[in-house]
């Protein structure tokens, strides 16, 4: 089976449609109605360092399901999801979707525009095979790049979401789910992201020497800092019970983690990379076991 993906093409949905009319048609439409079909993007919570927004991303995932009616064949899809460039910036996306028997798609073109992204795809020119959505498919997966500007020195939750417009791209792409050569407008679920600024950098909680792992080094390094006075640049790491100071036990906090059956590890962020959420004057200058 020969793929083919043609970069320099927009695909509209009637040419999705002319497309398909050249492959094998089935008498009998299914009496589907667009509502039928729910497409959806997922959404996200994305806490980054408002100093450095760019160094932080998100991705959503583009589904479709059948909800109602009797279950139908589709032949491709065109879709458009939406974004605020100011906020977001999509890097990459990719095609997500399994056809039956693991054919791939004789057709699949999508487009990275800084407002969005989209898709068209025709599953089998001669129309040698079909796909149904009565069960949630993944389409398309879109990873994006958060963006300076507003976000940068931001203090408060940004709100904003992924939508799906038919306005992206020239011509604009539709969004419908073709079935037996006949376009279907399907009902539509945006994502919703939220974007949570942080001062300063992520950390592991109790990780005092900074290496990305909890062990012997990091008991020893808090009570260095407390007793000989030794540098530290991310108090909130050695902060592992999340008191909002430092003592020694914290340093008993994680030797017991290490070597006392039953003892609970650091609070969060444990044992991966995040962000101290609690009020306190310790902060975090720089982490580099945490991108």
């Amino acid at each position: 089976m020969m793929h083919y993906n043609f970069s320099s093409t927009r695909l509209t949905g009637s040419m999705l449609l002319l497309i398909l009319s050249f492959g094998m048609w089935v008498p009998g439409l299914y009496g589907q109605v667009g509502s039928d079909f729910v497409l959806r993007a997922s959404g996200a919570d994305v806490d980054y360092a408002a100093a450095n927004p760019t160094s932080y991303g998100m991705s959503t995932v583009v589904s479709v399901h059948q909800a109602t009616g009797v279950i139908a064949q589709a032949q491709g899809y065109s879709l458009g999801v939406g974004n605020d460039s100011t906020l977001l910036m999509p890097i990459i996306a990719t095609n997500l979707l399994v056809p039956p028997g693991g054919h791939g798609v004789d057709f699949d073109q999508i487009a990275i525009l800084p407002e969005g992204v989209t898709e068209g795809v025709v599953l089998s020119f001669p129309g040698l095979y079909t796909i149904s959505f009565e069960t949630e498919t993944d389409l398309l997966g879109i990873e994006y790049q958060l963006m300076d500007g507003p976000l940068t020195g931001a203090t408060t939750t940004t709100s904003t979401s992924l939508d799906f417009v038919d306005t992206l791209g020239s011509p604009p792409v539709d969004i419908s789910i073709v079935i037996e050569g006949a376009s279907y407008p399907p009902s539509l679920a945006s994502g919703a992201v939220t974007l949570t600024p942080h001062d300063g950098a992520p950390l592991i909680r109790g990780d005092a020497s900074q290496d990305g792992t909890l062990d012997l080094a990091d008991g020893v390094g808090i009570l260095q800092y407390l007793f000989i006075g030794a540098a530290a640049d991310c108090l909130d790491a050695l902060d592992a019970n999340d008191s909002g100071n430092v003592s020694i036990t914290d340093a008993i906090r994680v030797l017991c983690a290490l070597y006392c059956s039953g003892s609970p590890p650091p609070e969060s962020p444990f044992p991966g990379c995040g962000f101290d959420s609690t009020a306190d004057s310790l902060g975090c200058l720089s982490y580099p076991a945490c991108p």
